[in-house]
């Protein structure tokens, strides 16, 4: 067997640990590569930027995903690059050595996908910002966290589709589409993209726009990170902001007449409303049919007053329990719906909603979420409100498959630490029996920013029509899948 890890085995743990019902970080096991010190020394030299190993300051603080179920797949080495060239090198040395490799921005992948028992190439450095007043363009590097690239925005009154954590990366967050509460006005945040730095598995340095490498450009618009290459930077078109109304609001024990005018009324709002409303089991009283609760949140361009008009037939269904309605500067809005991101134990299982939503979809809430298993952990269901802008290319125009929906729904399950594994999968096997209900009644396909592990057809979940497209630019630019992981493109046979 080859000194490193040989690809059979490679292959074969990718496989167990991201697509497994329970993976087994549940179990405590560690799994992490052990490459000789005379290669990882080969690499160091290689390299401008350090190479951290195990047992190296900072290395386990870097290994750790933000979800915590693959906490136990740990990196043989850790190389922080400064320049593409250094991640050039880091792809020819995994090339000549059979070792498995991952990239890593902010390590927000629902399914682990940014872990890897070989080498963890980090983006951390590629952190810059640069805003163009001349076209009203920012260009940002491939690990700059959200965070990072608000505050940028914020100096000069302009904004991109951006979602609500900050410590997701930028390149996770754009490659695969990327949501947020504008996407109605103005597209989801691969729409805005205008031009990308791309280091190609063969260690060739590219730029792709809609004018050159124009295939491998297309594919970043929706293509999922982690497929083609490894991008440096991003050039975005951005959009000025000024003020906005945050709004949070609540309702506990919600009947299914109260859901269709909730859901009707925001489908029917203008497109400076974005929105993203959760439903939870309430309370189980004894003799009583668990409740269902409601929460949103949200932005609206406009006055409050006006937002108050677009709410009434809800509030004539039911007044609010929680309710927060204020006009604030935009970014100091979005400061306040944002989102800590904080490490935890978590899987996401999704669907686009084709059309408005169904009365059925409804009952199916009800259903599954009164029958909510645990008293430890967590279980709901979201909806992000999609629409407008999100539908005005078409489904072939980029990468992004997706152009056809109101809304996106994820059924979420979290669980704790000292949580039994029985209990942890009764959670698993909820959700999963709840998405096997809802799936026939969404109409769309899965997000490819939220992966999902247990998603047996994720190819044509995830990209539709556009796979083999994707098969065929996957098969130009990277034939010996050096970025492989369990639901990464395939090359087009």
């Amino acid at each position: 067997m080859n000194e490193l890890l040989s690809r059979r085995k490679f292959l074969a743990s990718s496989a167990l640990w991201s697509g497994a019902f329970l993976s087994p970080s549940v179990f405590g096991k560690t799994s992490e590569a052990q490459i000789p010190n005379m290669a990882l020394q080969s690499l160091r030299r290689s390299l401008s930027g350090p190479l951290l190993t195990p047992g190296d300051q900072g290395f386990n603080e870097l290994a750790l995903p933000n979800n915590l179920r693959y906490r136990a797949i740990r990196p043989g080495a850790i190389a922080l690059c400064q320049s593409p060239e250094d991640i050039a090198q880091c792809l020819k040395w995994c090339s000549q050595r059979g070792v498995p490799l991952a990239t890593r921005g902010g390590g927000h992948s629902y399914a682990g996908y940014s872990s890897t028992e070989g080498l963890m190439i980090n983006l951390m450095n590629f952190n810059t910002a640069t805003y163009t007043p001349q076209d009203g363009t920012i260009t940002v590097g491939g690990g700059i966290r959200n965070g990072s690239i608000y505050s940028a925005l914020s100096k000069v009154n302009r904004s991109i589709t951006h979602g609500r954590c900050p410590t997701v990366a930028a390149g996770g967050f754009l490659l695969g589409g990327g949501i947020g509460f504008d996407m109605r006005r103005h597209g989801i945040a691969s729409d805005h993209l205008m031009a990308t730095n791309v280091v190609l598995a063969n260690g060739d340095i590219v730029t792709a726009t809609a004018e050159t490498n124009p295939d491998i450009f297309w594919a970043m618009r929706g293509g999922a990170g982690g497929n083609f290459g490894i991008n440096t930077s991003f050039t975005l078109n951005t959009f000025p902001v000024d003020q906005s109304v945050e709004f949070q609001l609540g309702w506990s024990n919600v009947s299914d007449e109260f859901l269709a005018v909730y859901f009707k009324t925001f489908e029917a709002a203008p497109k400076e409303l974005g929105s993203k409303v959760t439903l939870t089991p309430g309370l189980a009283l004894k003799g009583q049919e668990r409740p269902m609760n409601v929460s949103v949140i949200g932005q609206y361009i406009g006055s409050s007053r006006d937002l108050r008009e677009i709410l009434a037939p809800i509030y004539q269904q039911a007044l609010p329990d929680e309710e927060v309605i204020q006009l604030m500067a935009y970014w100091n809005a979005s400061s306040f719906l944002s989102e800590a991101g904080t490490p935890g134990y978590y899987q996401e299982r999704s669907r686009f909603v084709n059309g408005p939503m169904p009365s059925s979809m409804f009952q199916a809430m009800r259903e599954w979420l009164t029958q909510w298993p645990n008293a430890q952990g967590s279980g709901s269901i979201k909806f992000f409100q999609m629409g407008h802008e999100t539908n005005a290319l078409k489904p072939t125009d980029t990468a992004f498959v997706h152009r056809q929906s109101q809304w996106l729904s994820s059924i979420e399950i979290t669980w704790t630490p000292g949580q039994t594994i029985p209990s942890r999968m009764l959670a698993h096997r909820w959700q999963d029996k709840f998405y096997k209900a809802i799936t026939p009644l969404c109409g769309g396909g899965a997000y490819q920013n939220f992966p999902d592990p247990s998603l047996r057809d994720w190819a044509t979940s995830y990209y539709g029509e556009n796979l083999n497209r994707l098969m065929a630019i996957k098969a130009a630019v990277d034939p010996h899948q050096l970025f492989r992981y369990h639901q990464s493109i395939r090359p087009l046979k």
